[in-house]
């Protein structure tokens, strides 16, 4: 009978085992797909499936698992995983593991830019491959990855010498010591060392060599810098063909850096072209998916792992005390049991109550609705006014002219802050406040292209006052627009040069003040009017005050004015910096 049950446990075991496995196929090939986020997810699966396995087993899976967050730029969730993966192959004494997981962990810390600890994790692994010199094909990952740290930092003829030892130590097939990645990185130090025809070389090796063994992530590198590389020798035709390759393949549903960097090499083809309207596009894409990326990223390394502990612990304690003061109640409830006339009164006090609140909770409720939908009314009325089409066509003409005249560097550089500017005032006007180091950045975006569509006839300077932290202060956005506008279009109008626009954040009372000033020739009674009518009329209402509240006054100096300034208190929230 015992035979019966234990040739029954090992068919369960061994169908069991050939599920695994299958999944485990499957996870790779989401991995060569550029799928890294749902190989991540689906390795996860299989290491709970083999939860009864032997260690050396499950060891490996917890180290794939976080290979796979570091290509998905999961960080912290790949420091958890390798963390797990260390602490298994140290209580084995596998050396080989552990200088394994001592590449991951230089990973981890050369994105922190943390490069000394990321040096330190580099040299003791490369240290424990040099002790086991039987093992060449994880030396040889490892050596791979050092070589991307000295990259990083610029110093390419040592990361060539990395380079070229791990090429001749490896014929693997996983991602880090496949010939073809090493290959694509190799081409890309002789690129930056301007070696342009010995780069071409490694890259077209590196592209047949990814034919036997293919990695999405691996083939949209190598065509994007082939596409790079014939942008940097004029050679526009192919430097497309490369860069509609490598944009052609991103992995749906996935954040994908080669994506990004190659809308941006779109951008400069098209800019080098003269044509400004493609080059926009693919610049604006190139923003947006650099935003999607850095949302997606975040990076909190040992910290995580002590917070979530904290965190856990924080709720048990709030548990036991919710169970005390239960305790408390009944106890208390039970002795006041005689005291029947008292209770009565004290329930109908509640209901009193309850309804009292109700009602309140119901007219508040309708009361916000309200206000919500007239600030929605109000946030599409600023909408117009601050990206009206007679700013955008005169910024994108004033782009195709330095365009024209062959200031391709220039045109450029107000080309991406023209797109960071587009893309700033769309996400934050449907936010309620943003910080003022952002509202900052936005205002000398807009200001620097005021200064391209006037011919640079003035100069600014913006600044917040000591004391004043522009990361945990936050305001609504968008208020001091209007009257920098006008402070440019109207206080500056005869100024041909020499003109100059101030704009300062200050604290006075503990209030928050914005005030704009210029040195032109001050308000009459007509340009005054008209000063207030465009530029206070919305911000009044977004303000919730009378415009009295919004001072705009000349700069007297001996009787005569010498500019003009408005000034007004701004509504702010402090807001502590995450951890």
């Amino acid at each position: 009978m015992s035979c019966v049950f234990c040739c029954a446990g090992s068919i369960l075991y061994a169908q069991d085992f050939k599920e695994t496995d299958s999944l485990q196929r499957a996870v790779d090939s989401f991995s060569r797909m550029g799928l890294n986020r749902k190989a991540a997810f689906e390795q996860n699966y299989v290491d709970a499936r083999l939860m009864n396995a032997k260690p050396e087993i499950r060891v490996n899976s917890y180290y794939k698992v976080a290979q796979a967050y570091v290509r998905s730029r999961e960080y912290d969730d790949a420091f958890y995983n390798i963390m797990m993966a260390l602490e298994s192959w140290q209580k084995m004494e596998n050396p080989i593991g552990i200088a394994k997981c001592y590449s991951v962990m230089a990973q981890v810390y050369l994105y922190k830019k943390d490069y000394k600890k990321a040096a330190s994790y580099h040299r003791k692994a490369l240290s424990l491959f040099r002790d086991n010199p039987h093992k060449k094909g994880e030396a040889a990952t490892a050596k791979v990855i050092y070589a991307d740290f000295f990259i990083d930092r610029g110093n390419y003829t040592e990361a060539l010498k990395q380079l070229t030892d791990a090429l001749d130590e490896t014929r693997g097939n996983g991602f880090y010591n496949a010939p073809a990645y090493i290959k694509d990185k190799a081409g890309f130090c002789h690129t930056s060392l301007g070696r342009p025809r010995v780069a071409e070389k490694y890259y077209l090796e590196a592209l047949e060599d990814l034919k036997k063994n293919p990695y999405v992530d691996t083939e949209m590198s190598i065509q994007r810098h082939l596409g790079e590389l014939c942008l940097s020798l004029k050679d526009y035709g192919q430097a497309q063909s490369w860069l509609e390759k490598c944009i052609s393949l991103r992995p749906a549903d996935e954040d994908n850096e080669e994506y990004m960097l190659a809308n941006k090499s779109m951008a400069k083809l098209y800019l080098a072209q003269g044509n400004y309207e493609q080059a926009y596009n693919y610049e604006l894409e190139a923003v947006i998916a650099d935003r999607e990326l850095r949302d997606a990223v975040t990076l909190t390394s040992t910290d995580a792992v002590a917070t979530k502990y904290d965190a856990e612990q924080l709720m048990l304690q709030n548990k036991l005390l919710e169970t005390e003061a239960e305790t408390k109640k009944i106890a208390a409830e039970q002795a006041d049991s005689r005291k029947n006339a008292f209770l009565f009164f004290f329930i109908f006090a509640i209901i009193v109550l309850a309804t009292v609140l109700l009602f309140l909770y119901f007219y508040f409720r309708q009361k916000r609705a309200i206000t919500v939908n007239r600030n929605n009314e109000l946030k599409q009325k600023l909408l117009l006014t601050q990206m009206n089409p007679h700013f955008i066509f005169n910024s994108v003409d004033t782009i195709q002219s330095l365009i024209y005249e062959d200031k391709n560097d220039e045109a450029v550089d107000y080309l991406s802050k023209f797109s960071e500017l587009t893309l700033q005032i769309l996400e934050n006007s449907s936010l309620m406040y943003i910080s003022l180091k952002e509202e900052i950045n936005m205002t000398a975006n807009y200001l620097v292209i005021q200064q391209l569509l006037y011919n640079h006839n003035f100069d600014f300077e913006i600044t917040a006052d000591d004391g004043i932290d522009t990361e945990t202060t936050y305001i609504p956005p968008m208020l001091t627009q209007p009257f920098i506008e006008n402070a440019v279009k109207h206080g500056l109008a005869e100024k041909k040069e020499g003109g100059m626009i101030y704009v300062r954040f200050y604290k006075k009372q503990r209030k928050l003040y914005f005030e704009v000033s210029d040195n032109g020739k001050g308000l009459t009674g007509e340009t005054r009017k008209g000063h207030r009518s465009m530029a206070t009329k919305i911000t009044s209402e977004r303000l919730n005050a009378v415009p009295g509240d919004i001072e705009v006054a000349n700069i007297i100096e001996n009787g005569v004015a010498r500019g003009a300034v408005s000034r007004f208190a701004i509504p702010y929230k402090i807001k502590n910096k995450p951890a």
